[in-house]
């Protein structure tokens, strides 16, 4: 394992929620990450869940958050939960001094999303939203990428059939280091042949989505994807994605279910110097395939070879006991951002992706459902104080759970689905 940060003394978590998402994702991820943090108590309202979790973790069981708080085994939770259930529980965790931690999507409105800030900083705690794919090994080696030139600067992303959300916005803030100016979107539903993807899950249509992003100093996303899920013949993920440099490209080409192949084409100078414009226009390309080296199911690092050297990122977080997951770097991610929790909690550095850029992957992805609800057009970001689209989200989630959203009380006395 490469250098890095590790607190004098492990934060004391609890895990909220014990679904199938934190049995096999995040339960086996806690015996190596604890030089950042220990467990100390499990809670789920499902009782059987609940026990299994902490009998496997060692730890007790709570079946209601309020007694957990009552109880107050931990400084700080992760709540791996469904997304409705996101708002209720962080602000109740806030409002009672507990650091925490949440699955994505962060939340399902922009007024909760705010509040959630607010209740943290009233209270001096830590909120995060468990963001994982700005981590992922593609991301990491075009950050890297970046960061050095080769490429010169890259101004332009096109990504097809990749996550086209939450995670994919999140994507590009950090990619950025900035948040975006204004987003224009454009959606388009047709009927498809009638069926269920999974025993709950039934289709009868399918919705295209274009998204595009202005961020500062000209940097531009578009991203769009008809059905992640490649049914009916659609792209696969990864999709395609190509980051456009001044000199060159970074391109991802989904080639079997989440995997990918990656690759820079690069154009030297002598490159620029021999154009045949009266062949096909085209400059001549290296191509420089990126590698992703493990050890087993364990990643340990991605790196390419290019004229100027090699560029690398050595993945520091290596699970001994991977995530029971099919994509086999997940669990470090997810590592990744339960130890960043840790140590900003300790105040040994700052968040790479806080508050307040979880907010704005929210507001973008608000933003682009009114552009499209309004013929495209352009809406500036961050949004305003009032936010058409959340009203209509209030009445979707109230005509749903037969209670406000915004009524913390009430939103936890409910049972969610699993996750």
């Amino acid at each position: 394992m490469t250098d890095i940060l590790i607190p004098q003394h492990p934060l004391r978590v609890a895990l909220i929620g014990a679904g199938q998402r934190a049995w096999n994702i995040y339960r086996p991820l806690f015996g190596s990450l604890r030089p950042w943090v220990e467990v100390t108590a499990v809670c789920d309202p499902a009782t059987g869940h609940a026990d299994a979790m902490a009998a496997a973790l060692g730890v007790p069981a709570f079946y209601d958050v309020r007694a957990l708080v009552a109880a107050r085994p931990m400084e700080a939770a992760v709540a791996v939960t469904p997304v409705d259930s996101h708002y209720a529980i962080s602000i109740f965790l806030s409002s009672h001094g507990i650091h925490n931690l949440v699955e994505t999507s962060w939340c399902n409105m922009v007024a909760q999303a705010r509040q959630m800030i607010a209740t943290a900083r009233q209270h001096g705690v830590i909120v995060r939203v468990a963001e994982n794919f700005f981590r992922s090994p593609i991301d990491r080696m075009v950050q890297a990428i970046a960061a050095s030139g080769a490429l010169g600067r890259i101004g332009r992303v096109v990504s097809y059939a990749d996550h086209t959300g939450y995670h994919n916005n999140s994507r590009w803030i950090a990619l950025a280091k900035a948040h975006p100016l204004w987003v224009q979107a454009f959606e388009h539903t047709m009927p498809t042949a009638s069926f269920h993807s999974t025993p709950e899950r039934f289709h009868n249509s399918e919705t295209y989505r274009a998204r595009f992003y202005m961020f500062p100093d000209n940097f531009l996303v578009m991203d769009h994807a008809a059905n992640l899920k490649g049914f009916l013949g659609r792209h696969l993920r990864p999709g395609y994605t190509e980051w456009q440099g001044e000199r060159g490209t970074i391109v991802l080409r989904g080639v079997r279910p989440w995997k990918g192949r990656a690759e820079v084409r690069y154009v030297s100078d002598e490159g620029l110097r021999h154009v045949d414009r009266e062949v096909d226009h085209t400059h001549p390309i290296a191509t420089y395939p990126i590698i992703d080296e493990y050890d087993g199911k364990t990643w340990l690092r991605s790196y390419v070879d290019l004229p100027s050297g090699r560029i690398e990122h050595v993945n520091p977080f290596r699970p001994a006991q991977p995530a029971e997951h099919f994509i086999p770097w997940h669990g470090s991610p997810v590592m990744d951002h339960i130890a960043d929790l840790a140590l900003v909690v300790r105040g040994l550095r700052e968040s790479e992706f806080d508050e307040e850029d979880a907010l704005m992957s929210l507001m973008m992805e608000v933003g682009a459902s009114e552009s499209a609800n309004n013929e495209g057009r352009r809406i500036c970001l961050p949004l305003g104080a009032e936010v058409a689209a959340d009203q209509a989200i209030r009445e979707r989630l109230r005509k749903k759970y037969g209670v406000d959203p915004l009524d913390v009380e009430a939103m936890l006395a409910i049972s969610y689905p699993k996750v």
